[in-house]
């Protein structure tokens, strides 16, 4: 005969086993095994339960850690993201995967090296979908490795099944065959030791890289990134770009000012990407931000800069201020052996391009542009010497510098093209170089776009340099602004001459009389503004457009 004790345990394992998993609440989470890896290893995770009655849908909280440490409470933001997702009417499972060396999970036999923790993490997806307290639709919310993880599974597997249905990356790692500055040896040594392979090993690499493996039928994502954080933030345009190719549209972007990483961001960005989330899970990404009444009727689309680039004061800078309250993408190129078939002599070798926020921090860089195979971009440049990169920039002011790889000199291209005006927009675009006389002028050119016209202001400055510590300035620059024909549409020599009173107003005169100034209402078109000196003098100049109506 049983005993009583004995009685009781089988009736609650029936009981167990006919109400099924555990329901509880999002402040009482518990752990349960949700599979086994293909080494043996068990696999866990914390379940967030909400209130009610299910069945729910499914949010996975996948943690960081440089792909070899962390657990599901790796930090005290993750386990906030789970809980609000549990407030918000989803079951979150914060799930556990296999490390890479030197981590470990108890039970791990194989190195957990890729594919051994995609592998965990679409075991999760699957075991999500079916489990009875889902509804069958699955997210995931990650931070760094673990938004990596986000994105391989939003951009692989199969769709109702493995693959997500939509999903949130907090500084996700994306293309880990790019060490371009400001990588730090760190990041280096993460995604080479996660991928198993020298940072020589380029096809490994790009093969573990959710930036190169994502296909058209990319779920819709949410991509998180700040600009001076540990995670390099050309990442994110890293992906961008590969989702830009492929014609995927069901993404959008959150580019963050300031150093948080990972789930750090969570607070910051914990309502729109709940709103994102629902909307996925709904059949759609959230809807962009709608743009500001009029703000698309006046814009400055793109300005390219020729001339010659040295060395020191010598290279190339050039500025442009995002304004408004969404990010700005552009692109920007460097050229020099392609201007050879233009007619330009002397052009530059190879040419390497950098972004600088205002606090003079290093954003991205490239130097030998990268070409995406099978898929045709119209900017990229025609050699593959030349520079190209994308950025999603916050609000702000930002420096491009182009200067020849191992001290090159000769005359450079700098363009910045403005990819999606929105609500955002590029208030400001300047180039510094250096101007001569002849074919070696300083030679600026800038698009207007829009529906309306726009009021321009255009400068060429010279002496007002030296009180940055420029030396060998422009000493009288002379400014022309031609139409796409090449017509003169206006010339000036000193700004006061001509147009003083209303240059003033503006509030950016220039400084020193000796240099130039046009204030011009301009159709939509293409211009170009001529730098020279007066008296075929020669030195540092720096010309400028200014959008008078952002």
């Amino acid at each position: 005969m049983k005993t009583p004790a004995l009685i009781l345990s089988i009736v609650a394992v029936a009981l167990a086993s006919l109400l099924g998993p555990r329901q509880a609440n999002a402040a009482d989470p518990f752990t349960e095994q949700y599979g086994t890896a293909s080494d043996g290893t068990p696999l866990h995770w914390v379940v967030y339960t909400p209130e009610g009655t299910g069945p729910w849908p499914a949010v996975l909280v996948i943690h960081g850690g440089g792909f070899y440490q962390g657990t599901p409470d790796w930090s005290p933001e993750s386990i906030v993201c789970a809980q609000d997702l549990a407030s918000a009417g989803y079951i979150a499972f914060s799930i556990e995967y296999r490390l890479a060396p030197p981590g470990a999970l108890a039970g791990q036999v194989s190195d957990g090296r890729f594919p051994d923790q995609t592998d965990d993490v679409k075991l999760a997806v699957s075991t999500a979908r079916n489990d009875p307290r889902c509804n069958g639709q699955v997210g995931a919310i990650g931070g760094s490795g673990g938004g990596s993880h986000v994105v391989f599974v939003a951009g692989t597997g199969t769709a109702g099944s493995d693959r997500i249905d939509v999903g949130v990356s907090l500084s996700g790692a994306m293309d880990y065959s790019d060490f371009s500055p400001p990588s730090t040896p760190y990041y280096m040594s993460s995604v080479t030791n996660y991928v198993g392979v020298a940072s020589t090993d380029t096809a490994p690499l790009r093969a573990a890289s959710p930036a190169w493996v994502v296909d058209s039928q990319t779920a819709p994502l949410l991509l998180v990134n700040s600009l001076n954080e540990s995670m390099p933030y050309s990442q994110l345009p890293d992906v961008v770009q590969h989702l830009d190719a492929l014609g995927v549209t069901s993404y959008q972007v959150i580019a963050l000012p300031g150093g948080n990483h990972s789930f750090s961001n969570w607070p910051t960005v914990k309502d729109q990407a709940l709103a994102f989330v629902a909307a996925g899970f709904a059949g759609g990404p959230a809807p962009s931000p709608t743009p500001t009444p009029g703000a698309s009727d006046h814009k400055l689309l793109n300005i390219s800069t020729r001339g010659d680039v040295g060395t020191d004061n010598n290279v190339m800078v050039g500025g442009f201020i995002v304004t408004g309250d969404t990010e700005k993408r552009v692109v920007l190129r460097a050229l020099g052996p392609s201007l050879s078939g233009l007619g330009v002599t002397g052009s530059l070798s190879d040419p390497y391009l950098e972004v600088y926020n205002s606090s003079g921090e290093l954003v991205e860089s490239n130097d030998n542009r990268i070409a995406i195979p099978g898929i045709a971009n119209p900017l990229l440049p025609s050699d593959p010497s030349e520079s190209m990169l994308l950025a999603v920039l916050p609000p702000g002011s930002y420096t491009t510098v182009l200067h020849g790889a191992n001290s090159g000199t000769g005359i450079g291209l700098v363009e910045v093209y403005d990819m999606d005006p929105s609500d955002s927009q590029l208030a400001n675009i300047s180039t510094r170089g250096l101007a001569e006389s002849g074919a070696d002028e300083m030679i600026g050119g800038f698009i207007v776009g829009g529906t309306d016209p726009t009021s321009v202001l255009v400068r060429a400055l010279g002496p007002s340099l030296a009180a940055y510590g420029i030396s060998g300035v422009l000493p009288d620059p002379v400014l022309e602004v031609h139409d796409a024909n090449g017509s003169v549409i206006a010339t000036n020599d000193n700004w006061r001459s001509t147009q003083e009173q209303a240059i003033i107003n503006t509030g950016i005169a220039p400084t020193n009389d000796q240099e130039a100034a046009i204030l011009t209402t301009l159709p939509a078109g293409a211009y170009t503004a001529v730098v020279h000196d007066a008296h075929f003098g020669s030195g540092i100049a720096l010309v400028d457009a200014y959008n008078l109506q952002p």
